[in-house]
């Protein structure tokens, strides 16, 4: 009797450790799953955005270019009137605005520097135009010779350059900023600091907790996770989010 007992005890345990077994195996192959959708997700986010950034360019921009040119020739005409001029003038003004709007709306979406140049270029042309739309004091601190990364690499860097500027001019109250960009031997540091208002501590492990990808801190984390790093946040005197990639996923290309 004890003997059938315990090979029925014993029997038991071995099928809660299966049960247990397939439910942390099926866990896993959802996380991964999770992960790998994740990182398609965004792959195509930023493909949809190269390629709307060389439509608006290249097709929107041609169009303003044609308006331009037809409002100039419209201009050569002896017959006008004064109010007439006045109103081509005011044409022209409006066109030249609307084709930089167009030039900055295209280049935020995937700026060209980016991919001629790279991410150290592209970082620069995008931290001076942030301070002057903005009005925030933002500056960055990179090396001189910090050279190319790999392309997924600089898009993530670039990326969350962008959303953490957004949000310090949308949330923090800062008038300053700072974007710090290093390497060493075996890593990349990205540091997007602020002086503003900083964040809650329970907001804090909201932001950084899991999501849908592609919003704020969310889509950020999942970005340097694809990568093999980690997102940091750290909000007492302001807040401070740090990215850290390990160097083999950011090799200096020109090495």
């Amino acid at each position: 009797m004890g003997t059938n007992r315990r090979r029925l005890f014993g029997r038991a345990r071995d099928e809660d450790y299966l049960v247990t077994k397939r439910d942390i195996t099926a866990h896993k192959r959802t996380r991964l799953a999770a992960r790998q959708l994740g990182a398609r997700l965004l792959k195509l986010q930023d493909e949809e955005r190269r390629k709307f950034a060389r439509e608006l360019h290249d097709s929107a921009g041609q169009l303003v270019a044609s308006l331009m040119m037809n409002t100039d020739q419209l201009s050569r005409v002896q017959e006008l009137n004064c109010e007439q001029k006045r109103l081509i003038a005011d044409n022209v003004a409006i066109l030249q605005n609307l084709s930089k709007e167009l030039r900055t709306i295209s280049h935020l979406l995937h700026p060209p520097l980016l991919d001629e140049v790279g991410l150290s270029s592209a970082l620069q042309w995008y931290v001076d135009g942030f301070s002057k739309r903005s009005g925030i004091v933002t500056t960055l601190e990179l090396d001189s010779n910090f050279g190319r990364l790999e392309s997924d690499a600089e898009i993530a860097i670039f990326r969350i350059v962008q959303e953490c500027l957004t949000n310090v001019h949308r949330h923090s109250g800062s008038t300053k900023a700072i974007v710090r960009l290093s390497r060493s031997a075996r890593e990349v540091r990205l540091e997007v600091q602020d002086e503003g208002k900083g964040i809650p501590e329970e907001k804090q492990m909201s932001v950084l907790g899991w999501g849908h990808v592609g919003v704020g801190f969310r889509g950020m984390r999942e970005r340097v996770r694809q990568l093999g790093g980690k997102l940091e946040l750290r909000s007492e005197a302001g807040t401070t989010v740090i990215a850290i990639l390990p160097i083999a996923k950011a090799r200096n290309l020109a090495a």
